[in-house]
Protein backbone atom coordinates (compact mmCIF):
# COMPACT_ATOMS: atom_id res chain seq x y z
CA UNK A 1 0.00 0.00 0.00
CA UNK A 2 1.23 3.34 -1.12
CA UNK A 3 1.23 6.24 1.42
CA UNK A 4 -1.00 9.33 -0.25
CA UNK A 5 -0.99 11.84 2.42
CA UNK A 6 -3.27 15.07 1.89
CA UNK A 7 -2.21 18.15 3.53
CA UNK A 8 -3.97 21.82 3.53
CA UNK A 9 -1.95 24.49 4.68
CA UNK A 10 -3.08 27.24 6.01
CA UNK A 11 -1.31 31.18 5.41
CA UNK A 12 -3.07 33.94 6.88
CA UNK A 13 0.13 36.29 7.29
CA UNK A 14 2.45 37.86 4.19
CA UNK A 15 5.34 37.23 6.29
CA UNK A 16 5.20 33.66 6.42
CA UNK A 17 4.25 33.09 2.61
CA UNK A 18 7.92 31.87 1.74
CA UNK A 19 7.87 29.76 4.48
CA UNK A 20 4.55 28.29 3.20
CA UNK A 21 5.71 27.39 0.07
CA UNK A 22 9.22 26.19 0.88
CA UNK A 23 7.51 23.50 3.45
CA UNK A 24 4.73 22.99 0.33
CA UNK A 25 8.37 22.45 -1.10
CA UNK A 26 9.45 20.28 0.84
CA UNK A 27 6.18 17.97 0.51
CA UNK A 28 6.28 17.79 -2.79
CA UNK A 29 9.89 16.79 -2.94
CA UNK A 30 9.83 13.74 -0.40
CA UNK A 31 6.50 12.75 -0.76
CA UNK A 32 5.88 11.02 -3.94
CA UNK A 33 1.74 10.67 -3.96
CA UNK A 34 1.22 13.74 -1.48
CA UNK A 35 -1.56 15.93 -2.56
CA UNK A 36 -1.24 19.77 -1.23
CA UNK A 37 -3.60 22.68 -1.03
CA UNK A 38 -2.52 25.55 -0.14
CA UNK A 39 -5.51 28.10 1.50
CA UNK A 40 -5.19 31.71 1.26
CA UNK A 41 -6.69 34.65 3.14
CA UNK A 42 -6.08 37.97 4.71
CA UNK A 43 -2.94 39.39 4.80
CA UNK A 44 -1.68 36.06 3.48
CA UNK A 45 -2.48 36.83 -0.37
CA UNK A 46 -0.10 39.83 -0.28
CA UNK A 47 2.82 37.18 -0.33
CA UNK A 48 1.35 35.29 -3.26
CA UNK A 49 0.26 38.16 -5.88
CA UNK A 50 1.84 37.30 -9.63
CA UNK A 51 5.09 39.35 -9.97
CA UNK A 52 6.01 39.27 -6.49
CA UNK A 53 9.20 37.72 -5.15
CA UNK A 54 7.59 34.40 -4.71
CA UNK A 55 6.18 33.87 -7.54
CA UNK A 56 9.54 31.47 -9.45
CA UNK A 57 8.59 28.93 -6.20
CA UNK A 58 4.73 29.00 -7.18
CA UNK A 59 5.11 28.38 -10.47
CA UNK A 60 7.84 25.34 -9.92
CA UNK A 61 4.69 24.31 -6.62
CA UNK A 62 1.63 24.72 -9.29
CA UNK A 63 3.72 22.52 -12.08
CA UNK A 64 4.28 19.82 -9.27
CA UNK A 65 0.15 19.40 -8.72
CA UNK A 66 0.44 22.26 -5.70
CA UNK A 67 -3.08 23.50 -5.37
CA UNK A 68 -3.58 27.59 -4.57
CA UNK A 69 -7.15 29.00 -3.49
CA UNK A 70 -7.58 32.07 -2.31
CA UNK A 71 -10.40 33.12 -0.15
CA UNK A 72 -13.39 35.40 -2.27
CA UNK A 73 -13.88 37.15 1.33
CA UNK A 74 -10.82 38.54 1.26
CA UNK A 75 -10.30 39.25 -2.27
CA UNK A 76 -13.56 41.84 -1.92
CA UNK A 77 -12.54 43.09 1.22
CA UNK A 78 -9.03 44.16 -0.59
CA UNK A 79 -11.02 45.38 -3.75
CA UNK A 80 -8.34 42.73 -5.56
CA UNK A 81 -9.08 40.67 -8.70
CA UNK A 82 -7.66 37.35 -9.77
CA UNK A 83 -5.58 39.54 -12.46
CA UNK A 84 -3.18 40.27 -9.09
CA UNK A 85 -2.57 36.46 -8.59
CA UNK A 86 -1.09 33.79 -11.30
CA UNK A 87 -3.62 32.19 -13.48
CA UNK A 88 -3.00 28.39 -11.52
CA UNK A 89 -4.66 30.04 -8.13
CA UNK A 90 -7.69 29.30 -7.68
CA UNK A 91 -10.77 30.53 -5.58
CA UNK A 92 -13.06 29.25 -2.72
CA UNK A 93 -15.76 31.38 -1.33
CA UNK A 94 -14.65 31.04 2.33
CA UNK A 95 -11.31 30.12 3.12
CA UNK A 96 -11.78 29.45 6.62
CA UNK A 97 -14.65 26.98 5.78
CA UNK A 98 -12.39 25.90 3.54
CA UNK A 99 -10.01 24.63 6.43
CA UNK A 100 -12.78 23.05 8.26
CA UNK A 101 -14.01 21.01 5.02
CA UNK A 102 -10.63 19.65 4.23
CA UNK A 103 -9.61 18.57 7.62
CA UNK A 104 -13.63 16.73 7.78
CA UNK A 105 -12.36 15.11 4.88
CA UNK A 106 -9.31 13.91 6.66
CA UNK A 107 -6.88 16.28 5.39
CA UNK A 108 -3.59 17.10 7.41
CA UNK A 109 -3.66 20.44 8.54
CA UNK A 110 -0.37 22.40 8.82
CA UNK A 111 0.24 25.65 9.87
CA UNK A 112 3.48 27.17 10.33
Amino acid sequence: MTLSPRVVIHLDEREKAALVLRNAKNLATELEEVEVEIVVHADGVEGIRAGGPNTGLMDMLAGRGVRFVVCENTLRSRNLTMENFPGYVETVPSGIVELVVRQAEGWCYLRP
